[in-house]
């Protein structure tokens, strides 16, 4: 099914033969001729949002980059699917969801189903040479995923295809600008910027939701001269093109694969962790082609607010070469002859899970005014940043700042214990993000985008049978059983008709869970994850400890004692995920305070349950398993000093739960 349950564009039939005449394309199988199909150039630029970039009002130093978008059209609303590398490179190279595919956890290995292959090798499989140079980080075992790259690796160049006239895609990653190049290992690379690109610190806007210091205003103005250095790369491979005689037979894409790569950026479901730089360059012999919405050619140069998804760039690169999406793809060409118009584009879904060895769950949808966003952890606090981000020092002034009580009103989002279900912006006056208009009771215009936007985004949920809703270490459990993480939610195939009895089934438990799991981070009473609590999905189970656990300990007195009640007789739960979750919900409410109806014995009787759930759950030999299990002793910390001796004598040869294992021994 495609996103947002729209249909697909009149342009697949009758009007779209016409229109790929009027291009001077052939129509025949949607192919177009290789004489005159247009070679593809994609420079894609590392944890670089918009307002790093000169042609969208940076102060930064990037002459060749704004010289593509001076010829070409510049996306003002482009969006990343996810904001961090490896699950936004999963939608793009698939034109899938990560959320869909399982493929969102970073750093995890998902089975894509057998189907699901890169749209670079349908081009491959058209006529072009497809080169990668050099990054391949999808999230997927590539054991099992063909990307359809006919070369891949440092030198993969479009020179080293055999026949000179084939027409390529070539892609180039520029990792100047990873969010490592601020680490003190990597400051050398600055003295390759040009003079004409230096930034003066004091000259930067440091926005509310940093401290204003010298160090964080020294990387700020480091992400500016980094993107100089991203233009100097841009620009020898544009000179190579023209060296070759290219340029005139070469649409070039310029894009970021994920926002900012600082706090509140990269890995936050934000403006500054989604919103990515889109510029493409249409030369005129291919002017025809710049297409934004069916039959019409765009006048060139130009700049839109048209509501774009990385995910759609895959179609869009099929779109532009003349051959036809599958329909497996969830993501819709913006520009090309099967462009889909913008009256199509309502909004842009943005996910996040995992992030490194730290959990998270989030949805974001944004629309022309606002953003919407979900945490379906509310529990987790501010700081939800892994150890790989503390390199970069704004992470370490936000810390410093955090623990001496002196972040800016602005900032406190980074000092909060736990953050609300909801939140809602507006765009055009808020753009910092700062006012959740979601808080408090909201009414009018603000109340009825709110509501509008949520039910979106559970509608979106239930059609792409998001895979979030499975804990990760019971998602790979079941797609081992399943084919793919795809396939659990997705027994009846593509359109459900290979097994409807099946498919039907799948889709009510996915909206059963999805339930459950949004209630869990919801205020209200305990007894509302009674019935889930007993159920034999272990999934539901979880998310019933969760909930029930969360109510807990935010409400105290009467519904802390329901909590431990209803949670106790889950620390015998035979499923090791559950029995973890509710070993750190337990250890969570026996350091509630004695009050109304919860005394010290209560608490007491929480530790003793608690601790028995994490000391037999320590013995999994499952990694994904294990990672839950670091996962829930990590965030008790200390409550669960008495198991330091059998933590440590825990060997974990993976690193993300090693991470965990260490940060819950030192922090004892």
């Amino acid at each position: 099914m495609r996103p947002f349950g729209l249909c697909v564009p009149l342009a697949r039939g009758l009007g779209l033969s016409l229109i790929i005449a009027l291009a001077g394309f052939a129509s025949g199988g949607g192919i177009a001729r290789a004489d005159v199909r247009p070679n593809i150039l994609w420079l894609s630029a590392e944890d670089i949002s918009p307002d790093r970039v000169g042609c969208y009002g940076a102060p930064s130093h990037t002459p060749r980059i704004d010289s593509l978008a001076a010829s070409g059209i510049r996306f003002d609303r482009a969006y990343s699917t996810a904001p961090v590398c490896a699950p936004s490179r999963s939608s793009i190279i698939t034109g899938m969801y990560a959320s869909s595919l399982g493929s969102l956890p970073m750093r995890c290995r998902a089975t894509p189903p057998p189907f699901v292959v890169g749209f670079p090798r349908l081009l491959q499989d058209s006529g072009y040479w497809c080169s990668n140079n050099s990054k391949t980080d999808y999230n997927l075992d590539q054991t099992r995923f063909d990307a359809g790259w006919n070369e891949s690796g440092g030198k993969a160049h479009w020179r080293n295809r055999q026949d000179p006239t084939q027409p390529f895609f070539a892609v180039f990653n520029f990792g100047v600008c990873h969010e490592s190049g601020l680490f003190d290992s990597k400051r050398k690379a600055f003295r390759q910027v040009p003079a004409a690109g230096r930034i003066d610190p004091t000259t930067v806007r440091v926005p509310p939701y940093y401290p204003d210091t010298p160090a964080v205003r020294d990387d700020l103005a480091r992400r500016l001269e980094l993107a100089a250095l991203v233009d100097l790369d841009v620009g020898r491979l544009l000179d190579q093109l023209a060296a070759d005689g290219l340029a005139d037979d070469t649409i070039v894409v310029f894009w970021g694969d994920h926002g900012e790569g600082i706090p509140r950026g990269k890995r936050a479901l934000t403006e500054l962790g989604l919103g990515v730089p889109l510029i493409v360059h249409v030369p005129p012999k291919f002017a025809g082609l710049a297409t934004l919405v069916p039959g019409t050619v765009q006048t060139l140069p130009a700049t839109t607010p048209l509501l774009v998804d990385l995910l759609d760039l895959g179609p869009t690169m099929l779109d532009l070469a003349g051959v036809t999406a599958p329909p497996w793809m969830e993501g819709r060409s913006f520009l090309g002859p099967q462009a889909v118009p913008a009256d199509e584009r309502r909004y842009v879904v943005g996910v996040r899970d995992r992030m490194d060895e730290l959990e998270g769950l989030g949805r974001s949808l944004v629309d022309r005014d606002y953003r919407y966003v979900r945490n379906f952890l509310p529990w987790v606090p501010g700081d939800d940043l892994p150890d790989f981000a503390a390199g970069v020092a704004i992470t370490r002034e936000l810390r410093a700042a955090a623990a001496a009580g002196t972040l800016p009103p602005g900032a406190e989002w980074f000092a909060r214990p736990w953050r609300p279900a909801e939140e809602l912006y507006d765009l055009a006056h808020d753009p910092d993000e700062i006012m959740n208009l979601a808080a408090g009771e909201p009414t009018g215009d603000v109340a009825a985008a709110l509501e509008r936007l949520r039910n979106d985004l559970f509608a979106w949920m239930r059609d792409t049978r998001d895979t979030g809703v499975l804990p990760e270490a019971l998602l790979r459990r079941e797609a081992a059983a399943a084919g793919s993480e795809w396939a659990v939610f997705h027994p009846g195939g593509l359109a459900g008709q290979d097994d409807p009895a099946a498919d039907m089934a799948a889709a009510a438990r996915h909206a059963a869970l999805l339930e459950v799991m949004a209630a869990a981070g919801e205020p209200g009473d305990v007894g509302r994850f009674a019935a889930a609590a007993t159920r034999g999905d272990p999934a539901a189970r979880f998310w019933a400890a969760c909930g029930a656990g969360w109510s807990g300990v935010r409400g105290g007195g009467g519904s802390a004692v329901a909590a431990t009640d209803l949670l106790t007789p889950l620390a015998n739960d035979d499923d090791v995920v559950v029995a973890a979750t509710v070993g750190r919900w337990l250890m969570n409410l026996s350091a509630v305070e004695a009050a109304g109806d919860w005394t010290a014995d209560h608490a007491a009787g929480a530790r003793r349950a608690g601790l028995a759930a994490l000391a037999r759950s320590l013995g999994t030999q499952d990694p994904d398993e294990r990672h839950a299990v670091m996962a829930a002793l990590a965030a008790v910390g200390p409550l669960a000093a008495d198991l330091r001796e059998r933590v440590e004598a825990v060997t974990i040869p993976e690193r993300y739960p090693a991470a965990l294992q260490a940060r819950f021994l030192q922090g004892l």
